[in-house]
């Protein structure tokens, strides 16, 4: 079985389209590792200050404020759409998958990425904790950001689109100190800024303990699928 980079060594590209890019992490990351690289559009319903950063401004990649819902583009526009750790964010991710396939030419990859949420060691299990409670916060101010997946309901939703010729792989790496200072650091920082944007006590109580769990058991990331399908119809 190949590894995700042979696959993605293996991908030709002219025109790459990312979907809820965010601040462009994961465009930047296809850029690096696919075989050949055109161009790359990424949109997101939020512009980021990214997007105006050094790391872009020599590469043929662009970015767009866009509903990802609605995509502003002709049907068969890309070679390669993707989405990365988002589809949970989306109001309607079925909607939001059946543009992606509409705005891909026939013959052309679809490319995502998305943290799951079961088959966890304790450590993972707090980043799923970690972020299942962002989401009540976000959700609570009205930001859609809802629970990520399960591995089988990831599977289910993309393979209710319209594409076929699908390869499945689980990327996770346990090496990682799960006491890792820097990282605590950050997720400290990010706890701090969620407990900021709630007076609900029950979401208080829930980020300190949280906070205390980070503490005891540790943070590793939780296992992510990458799914590759292929658009095959007209």
């Amino acid at each position: 079985m190949k590894t995700i980079d042979e696959f993605l060594h293996a991908i030709h590209t002219e025109k790459l389209l990312d979907v809820a890019t965010g601040r462009g992490d994961f465009l930047l990351s296809l850029q690096q590792q696919l075989g050949i690289f055109g161009s790359g559009i990424g949109i997101d319903i939020k512009p980021s200050d990214e997007w105006d950063s050094d790391k872009f401004t020599e590469l043929p990649i662009t970015f767009m404020q866009m509903d990802a819902s609605n995509l502003e583009f002709e049907d068969a526009s890309f070679d390669l759409v993707s989405i990365s750790n988002s589809l949970h964010h989306m109001p309607d991710p079925c909607k939001t998958l059946a543009e992606m396939v509409r705005v891909l030419k026939p013959g052309g990859c679809f490319i995502l990425y998305e943290m799951f949420t079961d088959n966890q060691t304790p450590e993972q299990q707090t980043h799923t904790l970690l972020h299942q409670w962002w989401g009540k916060v976000d959700t609570a101010s009205g930001i859609c950001h809802r629970s990520p997946y399960t591995r089988d309901e990831l599977i289910t939703l993309i393979k209710c689109s319209d594409l076929d010729n699908w390869q499945l792989l689980e990327d996770v790496d346990l090496s990682g100190d799960p006491f890792d200072l820097e990282t605590f650091n950050i997720l400290d920082k990010n706890i701090d800024n969620y407990l900021a944007k709630t007076k609900d006590a029950v979401l208080i109580n829930e980020g300190v303990s949280l906070r205390q769990r980070l503490q005891t058991i540790g943070f590793q990331s939780a296992t992510e699928l990458f799914a590759l399908g292929e658009k095959t119809s007209r």
